[in-house]
């Protein structure tokens, strides 16, 4: 009688797993929202004036092409995943629905700023926001993914709130990777279903010096919180695409009190806990430079560098992983004769390129910009430290 129960026993064993195998092949249902704006909806006019705008006179056509959650849902009919199997869930309530997880394109950020130089108007728009899958009944975050898209124009006239208008309407529609809907397919598509560790990443802090924001434009100088957001968002987003890795909404400016509101377009409102990471960065952007290496009848090419501060670390008991200095430069070449300039755009794809290049370099060892980017002279075993804990948060 022995031998059969040691037989009933490693067979019941077998069949636990494979239980657990073949539910962890079973891809989660997940209902698409749609559009929302984050934060109070009472002040989204204020703090999203153009992209509500457009929400407001688009709203008429929600349920076609022209509505903002018809479009994010329309986009997730593509998306191939086989974690995640998304479903478009209209414009309908879902709070009654039995399923638990939804997606929803979270609107969080929108930077306009308008600056003359010379003979021309220029206009920088950052529009910001957050790929989530969330368990409404929990109210938690189960993926989350930032998306950023920035744009850069320059012509003779000051732009009218209509052309403004114009220019957010395509960074959310167009469909390339620039795109804001765009890049929330692409965030559904890499979102895995979390690991049985369920530690998380953010970007806590992101600081901006004195030094760095007077180099920004006047009109952005007016509004250093919102560089900061950028920042935050620009990190987060490079390492989520690099690594893998799902990204806790940065706490700046997204909750107060630890909890994340939301309204869909179509009337819902969402409350959501966004506790902090287990393991968090905490960024420093220092100054930027500009330094003349050649010119010619041409034009004059720069360098347009920028410096930061980069710290990864466990905040609970202060565990730090990572902690140096890193600095990163673009290389410009301006028409000759232009007498004056907005050096911005150069500085801003500096700041983009250091937050890909250590994120890569975080992916893949032996990354060879970053034994001269980092002032740290370990910075090889900080990032192997830094690598293992974040493989663990996949």
């Amino acid at each position: 009688m022995q031998w059969r129960d040691v037989l009933r026993a490693r067979l019941r064993s077998s069949l636990v797993v494979f239980s657990l195998f073949s539910s962890a092949l079973h891809a989660a249902p997940v209902s698409v929202a749609g559009f929302a704006f984050g934060g109070d909806f009472a002040s989204a006019a204020d703090r999203f004036p153009y992209t509500f705008k457009l929400f407001k006179a688009q709203s008429a056509a929600k349920n076609q092409q022209g509505g903002l959650s018809y479009l994010v849902s329309d986009r997730a009919k593509s998306v191939k995943n086989p974690d995640f199997e998304f479903t478009p869930g209209g414009l309908v309530s879902l709070k009654s629905s039995d399923k638990a997880l939804m997606a929803v394109l979270m609107l969080t950020g929108e930077t306009v700023a308008v600056d003359n130089f010379g003979a021309y108007h220029k206009t920088f728009i950052a529009l910001r926001g957050d790929a989530l899958i969330f368990d409404y009944k929990s109210q938690t975050i189960v993926r989350s993914c930032p998306v950023v898209t920035v744009l850069f124009d320059a012509q003779p006239q000051r732009p009218s709130d209509e052309h403004i208008e114009g220019f957010v309407n395509n960074m959310i529609r167009r469909d390339d990777e620039k795109g804001l809907v765009s890049q929330f397919a692409q965030c559904l598509e890499r979102s895995r279903q979390p690991r049985d560790s369920g530690h998380t990443v953010q970007v806590r802090r992101a600081e901006a010096a004195p030094e760095a924001i007077a180099m920004l434009p006047q009109s952005l100088r007016k509004s250093p919180a919102a560089i900061e957001a950028l920042i935050a968002d620009l990190f987060s987003s490079a390492l989520s695409s690099k690594l893998g890795i799902s990204m806790l909404p940065s706490s700046i400016g997204h909750a107060i009190g630890g909890v994340m509101t939301m309204r869909l377009e179509n009337g819902d409102d969402y409350k959501i806990k966004l506790n902090e990471g287990d393991y968090v960065f905490d960024l420093r952007l220092n100054k930027f430079a500009k330094i003349k290496v050649s010119e010619n009848n041409v034009g004059t090419a720069y360098v347009f560098g920028t410096y930061f501060d980069i710290k990864f670390l466990e905040p609970t008991l202060n565990t730090v992983y990572l902690d140096s200095s890193l600095k990163n430069g673009e290389t410009a070449v301006l028409p000759a004769g232009l007498v004056t300039g907005d050096d911005f755009a150069a500085y801003q794809d500096a700041m983009r390129g250091l937050a890909l290049k250590f994120s890569d370099s975080l992916a893949n060892p032996g990354s060879k910009w970053i034994s001269s980017a980092a002032s740290a002279k370990n910075i090889s075993s900080q990032l192997d430290s830094a690598r293992d804990i974040l493989g663990k948060c996949k």
